[in-house]
């Protein structure tokens, strides 16, 4: 997807809310599933967690419905898609990545994964699709001032500079989140502790009714799937 950002925004963060596939790149490391244990996210100025990125990524049911999507996966292994620097991002997402390291942020982790579900919904029968970033940031203060430092790049803003299209979720995910329908997907900005996350649901591929604009039953699995996430935070 391609993002046109203002000159007037490189020093200030900013994240590319989706990427395309390609074929090169970092290689994507393995990891735990990361059930269970605390949550050492800290206190307002906030340190590293004791759980990284590859921690909470989800593997196969560990959010009911979904399992990885080893098509779109570039890992053999499917592994989630790992970049620790900002050229290694940019092998994954074709060059989108620099929003993500400019000052003063300056991610420990970026990890990306695809998941897939056949029987989400009867009135929409087409395979879903969930396309995920997590960003763990060094400390909480920068995962938060991620969440609030996107909302005027044009992805975010979709109304002549403001971002009114989006609306918090019910119930809250994380420390706060918002979600909006951007005409074609359920998307999910959410931040907890030191990791900030990006969720795009997408219902299918086909058109009415296999997608339906608005659709409040893909709504609540989207607020499902991001509450699974950061439940393992």
């Amino acid at each position: 997807m391609n993002r046109l950002y203002s000159l007037t925004l490189c020093a200030a963060l900013g994240l590319a809310a989706c990427g395309s596939n390609t074929s090169s790149g970092v290689s994507g490391n393995g990891g735990s599933s990361g059930n269970g244990g605390g949550s050492g996210n800290g206190g307002s100025s906030g340190s590293s967690s004791t759980k990284s990125a590859l921690d909470i990524t989800p593997v196969d049911n560990t959010v009911s419905g979904w399992t990885i999507d080893r098509a779109a996966n570039k890992n053999s292994n499917a592994a989630p898609m790992t970049g620790t620097t900002k050229a290694e991002v940019e092998a994954w997402i074709d060059g989108a990545a620099t929003p993500f390291f400019l000052a003063p942020s300056t991610p420990t982790m970026f990890a990306w994964q695809n998941y897939t579900n056949p029987t989400l919904s009867a009135a929409q029968p087409d395979v879903a699709s969930i396309s995920m970033y997590i960003l763990q940031m060094p400390s909480v203060d920068q995962a938060n001032g991620l969440y609030t430092a996107v909302l005027p790049l044009s992805e975010y803003a979709r109304k002549a500079g403001t971002a009114e299209d989006w609306k918090p979720t019910t119930p809250t995910v994380g420390d706060a989140s918002r979600i909006e329908d951007d005409g074609s997907h359920w998307w999910i900005n959410f931040h907890k502790g030191v990791f900030y996350v990006e969720i795009k649901l997408d219902p299918s591929t086909g058109p009415a009714p296999d997608y339906t604009a608005s659709d409040p039953d893909t709504m609540k699995e989207a607020v499902r799937f991001a509450q699974a996430v950061a439940d393992r935070m």
